[in-house]
């Protein structure tokens, strides 16, 4: 029972299932990627400058603007990582047209411990390029150690993509195709 007086609000939220390897491979790199454009956006620096004393409200933006930036990423790594580097070298079977309810787990599983390790290696990368720019931009120039430290994350990242991408290929290959070619 409670007191006279008090109102009680109920919220009910439904919720898409989220995944783990959702929110590395889209979340954290899209949280990076904010934090690089702050000094373009006077709003959002102020408020990443101050996140201690964020709000719910302001957290819950701050979430779904990370989420967002994020999706932007992914974009690049679709439009541009994925068809004009990934494939040109390791061109993945067709495993959708082998896709049946037998092996229905086996390729989500590819997708979950493989795939979104692609993907996150790739759009960290991008966030990344992104800070080397804004570092650039806003800061002490090429001549400095974080600026290689920088250069030197991207080319891992993508490079880690690369590799992740020949296992993630092999796996289908290995389950899907009729035949098995390794890359």
């Amino acid at each position: 029972m409670n007191p006279p007086g008090t109102i009680n609000h109920r919220v009910n939220v439904s919720m898409v299932p989220l995944k783990w390897s959702d929110v590395l491979s889209t979340l954290l790199p899209g949280a990076v990627a904010l934090y690089a454009i702050a000094p373009v956006f006077p709003s959002l620096r102020d408020r990443l400058r101050n996140l201690d004393g964020a709000g719910t409200a302001t957290g819950l933006m701050l979430l779904i603007a990370a989420a967002l930036a994020g999706g932007v990423l992914e974009a690049i790594t679709r439009i541009a990582w994925e068809p004009l580097w990934l494939v040109r070298r390791c061109a993945p079977p067709d495993a959708l047209a082998n896709l049946e309810s037998a092996n229905l787990d086996l390729y989500e599983r590819g997708v979950q411990s493989s795939y979104k390790y692609v993907t996150f290696y790739a759009n960290f990368a991008w966030a990344t390029v992104l800070l080397l720019i804004s570092r650039l931009v806003y800061s002490q120039g090429w001549c400095c150690p974080a600026t290689f430290i920088l250069i030197l994350t991207i080319c891992i990242l993508l490079r880690a993509s690369h590799v992740q991408w020949t296992y993630y290929v092999n796996y289908q290959k290995k389950i899907f195709a009729r035949r098995k070619i390794l890359c």
